[in-house]
């Protein structure tokens, strides 16, 4: 049986723990472009990092995995050089990944304020049917609420004040949602979205990449929302800065 994509994108993740990543041969040795700019190019700059994490520590659990196109995306909770929650995306060509992505942030290992984690919660997508059309509400939200500041249509994404919320620093609710964003602004450190880069989609479930400022710093934003009858109901977020670009180690860009 032909192996999907976002199985073997699950399986270029899972190998961290399982030292596989050159046996599975699910990357391209000759060709793999690397958007993580904390880690040089190629290949074999994968397999130099690898060698330098604690593998007495490391794990790897692919929590959700979807593919979108000929690129598959997963959400992942590893322990890698610390506890951390990431979404790591693959683009493919005959089968093997040539070029990635990824967005990562410290796993605080506790619940937020209504007792959620950062990867708990729904994990199979629905509504395939749909996936265009929950691609363009998410992209439409975060373009026109989160970066045009235009709250006066926020009802339109959501049923009344229903949001299921992963982010660490918030609980559920859409009110919650604006009143800490409030706060942050209000503190002088605020959350700000300026630019969408990418979305991905599968079925109800919707990543959009984007770029921004969070608490002071050149941030990007990967946002995973959840979709039921036309309303967003469920966000989870990695949130990581950008380094400044002499401090890159390839010149691929974040995104």
């Amino acid at each position: 049986m032909e192996i999907s994509i976002k199985e073997r994108t699950a399986a270029i993740q899972n190998s961290i723990e399982t030292e596989t990543l050159e046996e599975i041969g699910f990357i391209n040795t000759k060709q793999y472009k690397q958007h993580n700019i904390n880690v040089s190019d190629g290949f074999d700059a994968i397999v130099a990092l690898h060698e330098t994490m604690p593998m007495d520590k490391v794990y790897v659990n692919v929590v959700r995995a979807f593919q979108d196109g000929d690129i598959g995306f997963v959400h992942v909770d590893y322990f890698l050089f610390e506890p951390t929650v990431a979404f790591d995306i693959h683009r493919f060509e005959n089968g093997k990944s040539v070029e990635h992505w990824d967005n990562l942030q410290t796993n605080p290992k506790k619940v937020n304020k209504s007792g959620r984690t950062m990867v708990d919660g729904k994990t199979k997508a629905i509504d395939h049917h749909k996936t265009e059309t929950n691609k363009l509400i998410v992209k439409r939200f975060v373009e026109e609420v989160l970066i045009n500041n235009n709250v006066s249509i926020v009802t339109d994404f959501f049923e009344d004040d229903m949001l299921i919320q992963h982010n660490p620093h918030m609980g559920d609710g859409v009110s919650e949602f604006f009143n800490v964003m409030n706060e942050w602004k209000n503190q002088g450190t605020p959350m700000e979205y300026t630019r969408v880069h990418k979305v991905l989609g599968e079925g109800n479930f919707v990543l959009i990449l984007s770029e921004g400022n969070f608490q002071g710093k050149h941030s990007s934003f990967y946002d995973l929302y959840r979709i039921e009858n036309d309303k967003i109901v469920e966000h989870w977020d990695v949130i990581e800065e950008i380094p400044p670009v002499e401090d890159r180690k390839n010149n691929n860009g974040k995104f």
